[in-house]
């Protein structure tokens, strides 16, 4: 005969403590899977403090290889931990030199490798990180709003890291007042937001639905004018860039790039202008709708300084130059 089992009797009150601890326990679990923890990165600044002794704590920045330097146990690989992670390495190997410290806490002060760029016309443009990197319209709010000549309805988004040089282009302008944020692309570590003067160079809210929605295309870099440009018919590599007044004296001609729409995609061809103007190619390359063409900065140019120290000497030009460390799009080499 198989017994059964004993019936076991709890009370109202202890029944309640239960429910309570097990909706603790799940509420926490969602929470957790709601929210990642934290992956350290390069140029990372980590504060860490060793209860047991104080004269053993560190502020640190993550070198580019992803390496911290610490007192007695020398450098520890910190990108891709946690912070919760690397305590436990660095109580490992401090532990080897002295097993009196047990405990450590590592807390980010600074997330420098989230970052983002914002350029063009925008308020206030230049470098942000963030712990989570937000939406879109988010950013452009943090860096000011738009400046009073941006162009929200042909926002670019020109990708860093594993897509470098991919550009994407956003109606912003619609998606917000539709109140569709949800469609705005993500925006990754590395990218970089290029809010385009509107066409004409006149304020966004005096220009008519249909002049904003007049075909585009957008010449950044190397060009005295950047920024975007009423596409008329048959304009060519070459209308288009005096149309943007024409080359600097540090554009490298040699290594242009048109950047197209194909599909969900884009195609880059890179076009050697000396060549093209030199041999007088039959095959002229025109210009299409929303095309953006970048024209690049001979390295070693304008004395050396490098494309973030320049815009002090040009003063004016803020349109592609935080760009240019995300992407890497203008330092291309000499001629």
């Amino acid at each position: 005969m198989i017994k059964c089992c004993k019936k076991i009797n709890i009370d109202k009150s202890s029944a309640g403590k239960i429910l309570f601890f097990l909706l603790l326990a799940i509420l926490f679990s969602i929470s957790g899977y709601a929210q990642k923890p934290y992956v350290i990165g390069p140029e990372d600044v980590l504060e860490i403090r060793f209860w047991q002794d104080n004269s053993l704590d560190a502020t640190v920045r993550v070198t580019q290889d992803g390496k911290i330097a610490l007192d007695i146990v020398g450098e520890i690989n910190a990108a891709g931990l946690t912070t919760s992670a690397l305590e436990r390495e660095i109580i490992r190997q401090m532990s080897r030199y002295n097993s009196a410290i047990s405990q450590t806490v590592v807390r980010v002060s600074e997330y420098n490798s989230q970052k983002i760029f914002v350029s063009g016309q925008i308020q206030a443009p230049g470098k942000y990180t963030f712990e989570v990197i937000p939406d879109l319209w988010t950013i452009i709010n943090e860096a000011g709003g738009v400046g009073e000549l941006g162009d929200l309805g042909r926002v670019l988004i020109i990708r860093g890291g594993e897509n470098a040089g991919e550009v994407e282009i956003v109606n912003v302008s619609a998606l917000v007042t539709t109140g569709r944020l949800n469609e705005l692309p993500p925006i990754y570590s590395g990218d970089t937001i290029e809010i385009p003067r509107s066409p004409a160079g006149l304020p966004a809210a005096t220009l008519s639905q249909s002049q904003t929605l007049r075909n585009l295309f957008y010449v950044i870099g190397e060009v005295n004018l950047p920024g975007a440009i009423n596409l008329e018919k048959n304009i060519d590599i070459l209308d288009a860039i005096a149309l943007a007044g024409g080359p600097t004296p540090d554009a490298n001609l040699k290594k242009a790039k048109i950047i197209t729409k194909a599909g969900i995609g884009t195609q880059i061809k890179r076009i050697n202008l000396r060549r093209y103007t030199d041999e007088a190619i039959s095959g002229r390359v025109f210009i299409r709708p929303e095309d953006v063409i970048i024209l690049p900065r001979r390295s070693g140019g304008l004395l050396g300084l490098r494309v973030t120290e320049w815009v002090a000497v040009i003063g004016g030009i803020s349109t592609f130059i935080l760009m240019a460390d995300a992407v890497g799009l203008l330092q291309l080499g000499e001629d």
